[in-house]
């Protein structure tokens, strides 16, 4: 059901089916399956499990709507090694890319860390008025519903269900943030509108869930904004310990649907 109410959503971002542009990185425990053209990363596994539903980007320039970074261009994919990929987006005036680092854990270990690296550069005459979404739909444990999450800090959000833990962190912190149940906030990025995340509620919880972080940037004529994330994903008794251990600007996620 999940999966068909997501598909409906991106068919209306791009009009029509794109061509599939697909990528898989693997090391150590885990696989992570990704499509250029719509989606992105969209199956993130460990020890067999499935965490993912969907993790995707998603920009604004001005006060137009957002837009996925795939809508209305192919995805370059350029793989640098069995766990390293490059994703870039050509857009009137600007440049997106992403490069995404697998860790694996060892077998067994319920362990994985994503790494990603997002630049957006203005090759424009003039002054970008840019921003920035990152959407994280994760179905911890391979299940939709259940699942906790909240704001750590101004640069981290975790997620846990028993016994699987995961966070997601930044550099530098976001702007702005949203957590809620799916799909309010994919429906907030494909409705056509400009819009803001709502720095609303701190956590949220036991439901089938979603969050998002939102950066906010005038990057010069010929400049360049670089954001560093990390997310990274465990299989632990008590979720809290690890919130505790302070990890800050680099972190983890999961979780994943009927798909």
């Amino acid at each position: 059901m999940k999966k068909t109410l997501l598909l409906g959503a991106l068919f209306a971002v791009v009009g029509a089916a794109q061509a599939q542009n697909p990528f898989t990185l693997v090391d150590g425990n885990s696989i992570v399956r990704g499509d250029a053209d719509s989606g992105l990363l969209v199956d993130w596994e460990t020890d067999g499990t499935d965490h993912l539903f969907n993790q995707d980007y998603y920009f604004r320039v001005g006060n137009t709507a957002e837009k996925a970074v795939w809508d209305g261009v192919s995805g370059m994919v350029t793989t640098i090694a069995p766990n390293i990929v490059n994703v870039a987006y050509a857009h009137t005036g600007f440049m997106i890319d992403i490069t995404y680092t697998l860790i694996g854990g060892t077998p067994g270990s319920g362990t994985s860390d994503i790494g990603e690296i997002v630049r957006i550069r203005n090759r424009s005459n003039g002054a970008l008025d840019f921003h920035l979404f990152e959407y994280d739909d994760f179905d911890i444990g391979g299940t939709a519903g259940g699942d906790f999450a909240s704001l750590v800090n101004s640069s981290t959000i975790e997620q846990h269900e028993n016994p699987y833990y995961a966070m997601v962190g930044s550099t530098p912190p976001f702007d702005h943030f949203e957590i809620s149940a799916w799909p309010s906030l994919l429906s907030k990025l494909t409705d056509g509108v400009a819009d803001n995340l709502s720095d609303g509620a701190v956590s949220a919880g036991p439901a089938d869930l979603a969050f998002g972080m939102q950066w906010d940037r005038t990057i010069a004529a010929g400049g360049t904004f670089v954001m560093s994330k990390n997310k990274r994903v465990e299989t632990v008794p008590e979720p809290g310990t690890i919130a505790a251990l302070g990890l800050g600007a680099l972190v983890l996620i999961r979780r994943r649907r009927s798909k």
